[in-house]
């Protein structure tokens, strides 16, 4: 660089110098080249120390101790907030399925596991016995305790815990269930058991504690039900009142009852008749049009309780046990309505 200014300087003097001679004034032109040498020596100089001088240096600090590792974390953003007109989307979800409801047993899976309860005082006697074959008819016997005709163990299976679907009394021998066996009965009809009673007596209980359960039905006595020695069968037929009802084709067909064979005389049973605003309905009769008095099978409380006023063993056995079993599947039918 140097070298370069030198050469620069040695022309800018031999111009002058070659201009000399033209006028007067060439020592004054020397001295302003001088000069103008100068300057860009001086200018030069400067320049080649402002790039060979290294920067200024800060003054040493006071050594410190090292900072602790800084570790990044993610940057959070906070939601906007009061956004107007934005407006913020709940996020979409599959829906849960839910479960199917579950669904009731039917009829048919219920009857396999009913607890029912019999009594039937004929059953020590040597006769056919129409009601345990019934049962037996309808696959039932497994699920019957059946007592026979000792009244103690009735009474006590009755104030049992178990829940009854469905008790029977066949009271035909001339025995006397009455008195607080109808209290128990009570108890179980606000249990919601279905209730099937065959009685013949009721002319001489009707004012004792057979009443509040008869109340209750909605029946109340009538007429006692008298045979002679020499009475026309005829007199004793039980006609349908109610043939459309599924007590008399639910699971068999049934048609007017005709006497045959009879075992019984005297007082061989008892009509009722209904109370005024009852639900009950007389099925069957021994008057052929009456429906409101005169009544041999009776029923109430939704079909979940009957009576039958006749005795079974004055009737043919194989219709006996055709209509039992229609009064054991219907009361079960009405006991499984009443729990569903």
């Amino acid at each position: 660089m140097k070298k370069v200014l030198v050469l620069v300087i040695i022309l800018i003097l031999t111009g002058v110098l070659l201009t000399a001679c033209a006028g007067n004034s060439a020592i004054e032109q020397i001295i302003q080249a001088t000069r103008m040498a100068l300057m860009i020596q001086q200018t030069s100089e400067a320049m080649g120390q402002s790039q060979a001088q290294p920067a200024q240096q800060q003054p040493p600090a006071e050594v410190q101790a090292p900072l602790p590792t800084y570790t990044v974390y993610p940057t959070y953003t906070s939601a906007p907030q009061n956004q107007v007109g934005v407006q913020e989307q709940a996020p979409t979800t599959a829906p849960v399925p839910t479960e199917a409801p579950v669904t009731s047993q039917s009829f048919e899976e219920w009857m396999e596991d009913v607890d029912i309860l019999l009594y039937d005082d004929m059953l020590g006697m040597a006769v056919t016995h129409p009601i345990e074959n019934a049962i037996d008819g309808l696959g039932l016997g497994a699920n019957t305790v059946n007592v026979g005709d000792a009244m103690g163990d009735f009474l006590a299976n009755m104030n049992s815990a178990t829940e009854w679907d469905l008790i029977i009394i066949g009271a035909e021998s001339r025995s006397s269930i009455s008195g607080e066996y109808f209290d128990v009965l009570a108890d179980q009809i606000d249990r919601g058991s279905s209730i099937v009673i065959e009685i013949w007596y009721i002319d001489d209980i009707s004012y004792g504690r057979i009443q509040p359960v008869m109340q209750r039905c909605g029946i109340a006595f009538h007429r006692d039900w008298w045979r002679g020695t020499n009475s026309n069968l005829n007199e004793f037929l039980v006609y349908l009142l109610e043939p459309g009802d599924p007590l008399f084709s639910q699971p068999n067909t049934i048609g007017m009852l005709i006497p045959y064979d009879v075992m019984w005389t005297a007082d061989v049973g008892d009509t009722v008749k209904i109370n005024a605003g009852s639900d009950a309905v007389l099925l069957a009769g021994s008057q052929a049009k009456e429906h409101n008095s005169y009544g041999l099978i009776a029923e109430c409380l939704d079909g979940r309780m009957i009576w039958q006023l006749f005795s079974t063993h004055d009737y043919k056995h194989q219709e006996m046990i055709n209509l039992w079993q229609n009064y054991i599947y219907n009361a079960l039918m009405a006991r499984y309505e009443y729990i569903n």
